[in-house]
């Protein structure tokens, strides 16, 4: 018993994180949510515990709400019902994929603690070190990850409200439509478009999972969604920002970074080849953390991305396929080009924050070659070489099997849509 209960804490204590990094620069808006939901919990929180429950209750009810959904597709409907339940099929896949990455961010969630400390710690260095350039790039970072975060937010809003808003409507000028399970199930009614998306009722008519149900799921999915995926952007947008601060400090070569009461005319040449080496070692240190930062992102998030590769590329197809065969009303184009705008900006996430590093790392290799080199001592010349060398090494994001890059995400939308082509064809016969 004592050490059931000393595991406990200790899981409690890793959720923890000061207050002043609920108030981060590019993470405030997710850590806030993360708060919310239990992923996180701050160290002035009375009963840290609850935030432990609460995430275990929002991961298992997500997959709840997944697992009802694919059984009455399966189970209620079969095979058959793919092309006529398309928005049906891809709202219940979508699930399926949140329903992994919420899992892996269950799973991994002292390591996301552990990134979040870390990333914390060093804005808070670089706001008291940074000059007005670098200010500069820490707001456009600011402003980049906000833009990205209303990229995926706004549309599943939108979407969600657009629910919600048919369902107040019906419940109050025409609850015939609302209340109908027995008609739907018969085939001689059509659901509201609530419970076309999940139609928790045709899987077991009581109010609570049935009425009640569809509502908590589908707030669960215009949230969740857009939020740990632009978590993610967050993360690696924040890896650029540090490699883009490098190469303006590497281009500077600046030893008062290290100490600012230093005159560059009073040193010896001696004195003044030890601060330029002591500089090139505190690159290095930098180097080496964004390496272990990005190794850590490639952890994180490897199994789920994988997953969205495979499930996102296979439900792309069949939206087109189901756009081009099937017989579908006005809301259902509007939700089925809703879900391929999201996927598509899910995976290009992914893919071009992943080139941005390697690009960024590109650039930070050239900035050794661009200083002043030739006017150093021989030690510092020979230090700058090797850590030009140190820098081609590529900084590359790999999911499993799958290369994070601009490439790779071209292929996907290929292959989709030749694979799309492909039943077109074949259904034409």
């Amino acid at each position: 018993m004592p050490s059931l209960f000393t595991v406990k804490m200790y899981k409690v204590k890793e959720l923890q994180l000061t207050s002043d990094s609920f108030d981060n620069p590019i993470f405030r808006l997710h850590l806030r949510c993360f708060r919310w939901y239990g992923y996180v919990a701050s160290i002035e929180q009375r009963h840290p515990w609850l935030s432990l429950i609460r995430c275990t209750v929002f991961t298992a009810s997500i997959w709840v709400s997944c697992a009802m959904m694919l059984s009455r597709l399966f189970l209620s409907r079969g095979y058959e019902s793919i092309n006529e339940d398309a928005t049906s099929w891809a709202t219940a896949v979508q699930y399926f994929a949140v329903s992994i990455a919420t899992l892996n961010a269950y799973v991994q969630r002292e390591r996301v603690i552990k990134m979040l400390r870390t990333a914390h710690a060093d804005l808070q260095q670089l706001i008291v070190e940074s000059d007005a350039q670098e200010l500069d790039l820490l707001h456009d970072t600011q402003r980049y990850v906000r833009t990205i975060t209303l990229l995926l937010w706004v549309p599943s809003v939108v979407a969600g409200m657009m629910a919600y808003l048919d369902c107040i409507y019906r419940i109050i000028f025409l609850p015939k439509t609302v209340f109908n399970v027995d008609a739907v199930r018969r085939g001689e009614a059509q659901p509201i478009l609530l419970f076309k998306l999940f139609p928790f009722n045709e899987l077991y008519d009581q109010f609570i999972v049935g009425y009640l149900g569809p509502c908590y799921a589908l707030a669960l999915g215009i949230t969740t969604i857009p939020l740990w995926h632009t978590f993610i952007a967050c993360l690696m947008k924040y890896v650029t920002l540090k490699l883009q601060v490098l190469k303006k400090r590497t281009l500077a070569m600046d030893i008062r970074h290290l100490k600012p009461n230093l005159v560059d005319q009073h040193l010896s040449p001696s004195e003044r080849i030890y601060w330029q080496m002591q500089l090139c070692k505190y690159f290095v240190q930098e180097q080496l953390k964004i390496r272990e930062f990005v190794r850590q992102i490639e952890q994180l998030i490897r199994i789920p991305v994988m997953a969205d590769f495979i499930i996102f590329s296979i439900l792309i197809c069949f939206l087109f396929f189901a756009l081009n065969v099937g017989v579908l009303s006005t809301m259902d184009y509007f939700f089925m080009f809703l879900y391929l705008f999201v996927m598509a900006a899910i995976l290009w996430i992914y893919h071009w924050h992943a080139t941005l590093i390697v690009e960024s790392q590109n650039e930070l290799c050239f900035a050794f070659y661009d200083v002043d080199w030739y006017t150093f001592g021989l030690p510092v010349q020979r230090m700058l070489l090797l850590m030009m060398m140190h820098t081609q090494r590529p900084l590359k994001i790999r999911a499993l099997l799958v290369e994070l890059n601009l490439k790779t995400f071209l292929d996907i939308m290929r292959g989709a849509y030749s694979y799309f082509n492909l039943l077109r064809s074949t259904n034409s016969y």
